[in-house]
């Protein structure tokens, strides 16, 4: 790991100060030290902090080549779970030029590995059309190992159904502007794939809303693959390894914040 700069050029300056020649020329005491004698603007701060800016650069590049090379080693490494989520991404079904899957979780639960993926963009995540699902099976069956078995999920985004209410500041928010409804659609559909959600990471990144004062949660309703609905937990991970909020499934009440307001 790096050094700081601060931490290099310290190293250079007690070894000068220490040095009998140097000492001599200077006429530095043995309880003189270089922060006492020099400036940082004095030729010799500048020639010291230069050089220990330059090695400060060395030693990151050094960092990011060891990174670099340790990534590349468990990328290589077969069999592994990073090894078969790369081998997930790089599929290309016959007639198509790129992977179409673009989010890839692999969770090894001994003798099966759970697959979750999706293709799209961040906050427009869909799932493989049957044809490239097909493929997928396909593929994986050729690259895994005798006698693994392999749950690939491919599905829709969970649905969510939020009932919210907002007390806010009337000179900072206007609620017909959706604010709220906006930041939730952005915040839960740009989670990082498989992800763990929160309740209490959802108020904390609405009560970011220029304006929102409190945020309280009174219905919090998931469900997947048209399933039955169910209470949100403290925190869930979505079975599909992202979430949908349809507009429809959001409901905020907003109230004008008053000093003493309680939720």
């Amino acid at each position: 790991m790096a050094r700081t700069i601060a931490e290099i050029k310290q190293e250079m300056t007690t070894a000068f100060m220490a040095e009998s020649a140097v000492r001599d020329k200077y006429g530095f005491t043995a309880s003189d030290t270089f922060e006492g004698k020099f400036s940082k603007v004095s030729i010799e701060g500048l020639l010291f902090y230069v050089v220990a800016f330059g090695i400060w650069v060395l030693e990151k590049l050094f960092d990011t080549h060891k990174e670099e090379v340790s990534t590349m080693l468990a990328d290589l490494t077969p069999h592994t779970t990073r090894w078969y989520r790369n081998r997930v991404l790089s599929m290309v079904p016959n007639g198509q030029e790129e992977p179409p899957v673009k989010y890839c979780s692999v969770d090894d639960r001994g003798a099966k590995l759970k697959i979750k993926v999706a293709k799209g963009n961040p906050g427009s995540r869909t799932q493989l059309t049957q044809a490239e699902a097909n493929a997928l099976d396909t593929w994986m069956a050729q690259e895994k190992d005798a006698g693994l078995k392999i749950d690939i999920v491919n599905l829709p985004g969970d649905e969510m159904s939020v009932r919210l209410t907002v007390w806010y500041s009337p000179l900072e928010l206007v609620p017909s502007d959706k604010p709220v409804e906006a930041a939730l659609k952005e915040y839960v559909s740009n989670l990082d794939f498989d992800g763990l959600l929160s309740r209490n990471a959802i108020v904390d990144e609405l009560r970011k809303v220029p304006g929102v004062e409190m945020v309280r949660i009174d219905q919090l309703l998931t469900r997947y693959a048209q399933n039955t609905w169910h209470e949100f937990g403290e925190q869930e991970q979505a079975e599909s390894g992202y979430w949908n909020v349809p507009d429809a499934n959001i409901t905020v009440v907003y109230e004008r914040y008053t000093r003493g307001t309680l939720l």
